[in-house]
């Protein structure tokens, strides 16, 4: 039983997730991992238990990516084998849950002979702990911030007003609170003070929903048309560019409307198509368009001889007006992280391994400034809020999720999308090739999506905004705090 409470609580928390069993979980789901933490006695004890609480969030939010790298990817690239990446999915799993450890760590400062601990003492340490772990999830070549408990809350828009203020860790904090007190109340109190609470929280999040004001559209926008390619991976990875590019005439042929901008997913194609002849034949369609492109495939600096992940923005005329290059780069997939380590692992290359960009380009739409990132840049929320500050109105990502098979992964990733465009008070657009595809107000409202693994174009109405939220303009200095804080709350 010593060890089972972890575990138990890391599958709960996972299930929580998006597009797992049921966000409500969230509310309780760590409690029993932090009571469990908070009374073991031994060092060694606590290690355990938070490498089982980690690891089975992980396995149980992340299940998804088994078949992505047991038969997606090795069928269509044929560089590995499935087994090899069954194990390389147990592997990464026990990568992502490096950042745990800080919990472990704060620990030891805490546990210390000198401590006297009461319920306020141990509520404290419990959600700094467990936020600084969060925050450092962001950093290093091996980031990736999945499964952060704020992403289970996503759709209750009433939440997410707290994010313009404190960006998705201020939810995070909230939700730990709630899981803190639960866990250090008396066993015949905790259910009842539990459902008072998450009662309490949850009329709030409906009141505060149902008082958000609508959107006007039909002032201070801009018109746009997105395009849900639909072309399975085999077909992408094959290198027949016209079957990619016949799917986008189609299109064209049939939607004639009056946008400034076409949005286009990531890695239309998978080489760099500017020297080829199929680039002429997109820059006469663009001209019979009529409105600007925004399109992703890769870059070629051929006298650096450096490769890049682009999204190229091309103007009505057929002219490349901007190229942005990927900052954030997908480990193993799209850059090989600490090479001395992990050079054994390159064979995961999906196309070629890039060089990551280094500039936050704005975008300029006829004056309405915007930004473009490309799929997994999402998951960070520096780069939205660096776009933000640049001066982009509104913000997009392209990506190519085509790889995976089941839903949930696509709302986990969406969900991210959701939560930038809360935290900057921006809306957000998302388009990829198989999904979801969709739009998302300032408030982090879902307005529309487009049917997953479906060829379908739509056109949304863009609203443009100039406000810079207090989050947008001193993220840092939270982190800092927040940081700082779970190091006091260790020590005194």
């Amino acid at each position: 039983m010593n060890y089972i409470l972890p575990l138990i609580s890391g599958i709960l928390t996972g299930l929580s997730m998006p597009g797992n069993l049921s966000s409500f979980l969230v509310w309780f789901s760590v409690a029993p991992f932090i009571y469990s933490f908070v009374n073991s006695k031994k060092t060694l004890e606590r290690l355990i238990k938070v490498f089982l609480y980690s690891y089975s969030l992980m396995v149980t939010t992340l299940w998804w990516e088994v078949p992505v790298l047991t038969k997606n990817i090795p069928e269509v690239i044929k560089t590995f084998p499935g087994y090899i990446g069954f194990f390389s999915y147990l592997l990464m799993i026990l990568i992502l849950t490096i950042p745990y450890y800080i919990i472990w760590i704060l620990g030891e400062l805490y546990f210390r002979k000198s401590r006297v601990i009461n319920k306020t003492s141990l509520i404290l340490f419990s959600v700094f702990s467990y936020a600084a772990a969060e925050i450092l999830k962001q950093f290093g070549d091996l980031a990736f911030t999945g499964a952060n408990l704020s992403d289970a809350l996503y759709m209750h828009t009433g939440f997410l007003q707290i994010l313009p203020f404190t960006g998705s860790i201020g939810l995070t904090i909230l939700i730990l609170f709630v899981n803190a007190y639960i866990a250090f109340s008396s066993e015949r109190e905790r259910l009842k003070i539990g459902i008072f609470i998450i009662g309490i929280l949850y009329i709030i999040n409906f009141t505060i929903s149902e008082k958000l004001p609508m959107i006007n559209t039909s002032e201070n926008s801009v018109k746009i048309s997105v395009f849900q390619t639909n072309v399975p991976q085999e077909v992408k990875y094959s290198n027949d560019m016209w079957k990619s590019y016949v799917e986008i005439s189609k299109y064209i042929e049939k939607s004639k409307d009056n946008s400034e901008l076409l949005i286009l997913p990531e890695a239309v194609f998978i080489k760099d198509i500017r020297n080829d002849e199929i680039f002429k034949v997109i820059k006469e369609a663009i001209k019979l368009s009529d409105k600007n492109w925004l399109m992703g495939f890769p870059t070629v600096d051929y006298e650096k001889r450096e490769y890049y992940n682009s999204a190229i923005y091309i103007n009505k005329n057929g002219e490349i007006e901007n190229i942005y290059n990927k900052i954030r780069l997908m480990p193993f997939a799209e850059f090989l992280p600490y090479k001395s380590v992990f050079s054994l692992f390159s064979f995961f290359k999906l196309v070629s391994f890039y060089t990551p960009g280094d500039e936050y380009s704005i975008l300029n739409l006829n004056g309405k400034k915007f930004s473009v990132q490309i799929c997994f840049e999402t998951y960070f929320p520096e780069l939205s809020r660096n776009f933000t500050k640049n001066g982009a109105q509104f913000l997009v990502a392209i990506s190519n999720d085509g790889w995976f098979s089941h839903k949930t992964a696509l709302l986990q990733h969406f969900s991210k999308s959701v939560l930038r465009a809360a935290e900057n008070r921006r809306t957000f657009i998302q388009v990829s090739n198989t999904g979801i595809t969709g739009i998302v107000d300032k408030y982090g409202r879902i307005i529309n999506t487009l049917p997953t693994h479906t060829y379908k174009g739509a056109q949304f109405s863009v609203p443009l905004n100039n406000e810079i939220t207090f989050y947008t303009k001193y993220a840092n200095i939270i982190i800092v705090i927040i940081l700082i804080l779970a190091i006091i709350f260790s020590l005194i």
